[in-house]
């Protein structure tokens, strides 16, 4: 089965779990990706934003991003809800910075549509880009970009606000990634 959704990533574009095989194919998709759970929440249910010290931690996003792994392309947050507006909020900064647009089109449960269109559009294309997510879709988001399975935490604990993923993706189909701690 595995063999199979291989098969259709290269050559109908469908998106893979493979680990370590890239789900883009060839002379397609980005170079190097950064996957970032959002900033601190308030505690309180029904507080969709960042409390203060989650603004703080994504305004320090933005030295941190730039000196770490340099000048990104592009931004994506998970699209914003009734519940959360905290994915799109953690990037604001950066993207305030860098003059760039966030793509927040894609609710969290869409990691197989943004894979797609990661494959697909020609702006993402040999680029560095940063996606902040929603911790519990993240393991499925880094595995579905093709992330080996022992380079991110399977389950993303709810207190951890500091880990990265950074993933990059070699010519051919090979997928480097490993886990970045932020000094915050």
């Amino acid at each position: 089965m595995e063999l199979l959704k291989w098969f259709k990533s290269m050559f109908l574009g469908a998106p893979t779990a493979l680990p370590g095989v890239s789900p883009f194919r060839p002379a397609t998709g980005p170079a190097r990706l950064i996957v970032l759970r959002h900033a601190e929440k308030t505690g309180n249910r029904r507080d969709r934003n960042l409390s203060p010290a989650g603004q703080e931690r994504a305004a320090r996003l933005v030295p941190y991003v730039l000196q770490t792994f340099g000048r990104p392309d592009f931004l994506i947050a998970a699209k914003s809800s009734d519940r959360s507006r905290r994915p799109v909020e953690t990037i604001e900064p950066l993207g305030s910075a860098l003059s760039l647009e966030i793509n927040s089109r894609f609710d969290d449960d869409e990691v197989e549509g943004l894979v797609a269109s990661l494959g697909e559009k020609r702006a993402y294309r040999n680029k560095f880009g940063v996606i902040s997510w929603r911790h519990s879709d993240i393991p499925r988001l880094v595995s579905a970009l093709g992330a080996p399975a022992d380079s991110w935490p399977g389950k993303w604990d709810e207190f951890d606000y500091t880990s990265v993923v950074e993933i990059s993706y070699a010519a051919g189909t090979q997928v480097a990634a490993k886990q970045v701690k932020m000094p915050f």
